[in-house]
């Protein structure tokens, strides 16, 4: 066995590679690769194909076929110019010629390629903006439709009448001066949402008798995407999963637009009221709400 034979051979196991594998990678047949490693160059075809084998040997176990072939140039068979004819039917592929016609359509093809992806792209883009965008009008309902009620006077008259019966009960027992009455604390009311317009998918509604604009909005059954945004831009764009919530204080907003993925799943509180979408959830699973907010005093 010669240096180079050793040299080679160490370099293949450490790469852990067996001869099966080499022959795999390299395509040279088992016999030649043993006859490189004992250097028996007598079994090969010739000693054009002894060096072609070595530096494909060279390079599939990670050394420089030009330092292996300087270094160890007394081991390797002198190149025969005369076996170099015999091999005029392997040609690399480089050494096949190729005409400059066919090269300019193989050049063209992949730009030809990308223009066609780029024209896909946008057609999707535009069709996913028609259907975002763009609904029925034969969904549009009445102007001016109240879709959330305003619980503030219930609870000032539920508030009003137990402080009543307190007063008719401490009424008796005072005998010198009256008891004064404490100042009802008013409380700030959650608003009233009115509809100013609609047409499925989009609607556009006004809330008005507010001291604030607080929305809380929450995933229930699955998930869904909602996405908030003003006229600066996006405040909310994000999927929410089931039993994810965001909470934004939307006070200082006067024109917020809600777009909602997927109505179902989708839970929006206003200043602590459930908030009832303007089209049927089941029908139209993907709405655009935006809500004009006119705080009290602003009116």
């Amino acid at each position: 066995m010669t240096e180079l034979g050793n040299r080679l051979k160490q370099a293949r196991e450490e790469k852990g590679l067996s001869l099966e594998d080499l022959q795999t990678i390299t395509k040279i047949q088992k016999r030649y690769l043993i006859g490189i490693e004992e250097g028996n160059y007598s079994i090969m075809p010739g000693q054009f194909y002894a060096r072609a084998f070595i530096r494909q040997y060279s390079e599939a176990v990670g050394l420089d076929p030009e330092l292996i072939f300087e270094e160890y140039q007394n081991d390797i068979p002198a190149n025969d110019k005369d076996e170099i004819p015999q091999l005029s039917r392997v040609k690399t592929r480089k050494q096949v010629p190729t005409s400059s016609k066919n090269t300019k359509v193989f050049n063209f093809i992949p730009k030809v390629l990308m223009f066609l992806a780029f024209v896909a792209v946008v057609a999707i883009i535009y069709v996913l903006f028609q259907n975002w965008g763009v609904g029925s009008s034969s969904d549009t309902q009445q102007d001016n439709k109240n879709v959330v009620f305003d619980p503030a006077e219930t609870e000032n008259e539920g508030s009003s009448g137990n402080e009543t019966e307190e007063a008719e009960k401490e009424e008796p027992e005072q005998t010198e001066e009256p008891a004064e009455e404490e100042p009802v604390e008013e409380k700030p009311t959650t608003g009233t949402l009115t509809e100013v317009s609609s047409n499925s998918p989009n609607a556009t509604l006004e809330l008005k008798n507010a001291d604030k604009f607080e929305v809380e909005i929450a995933a229930e059954g699955r998930n869904t995407w909602v996405g908030v945004s003003n006229a600066d831009g996006w405040l909310l764009n994000k999927e929410l999963k089931d039993g994810d919530s965001e909470t934004l204080d939307l006070s200082k907003e006067s024109e917020v637009l809600f777009t909602v993925g997927w109505v179902p799943a989708t839970k929006i509180t206003i200043n602590g009221e459930v908030f009832e979408f303007p089209f049927p959830v089941n029908d139209v699973t993907t709405q655009r709400v935006t809500i004009k907010f006119v705080a009290n005093g602003q009116q």
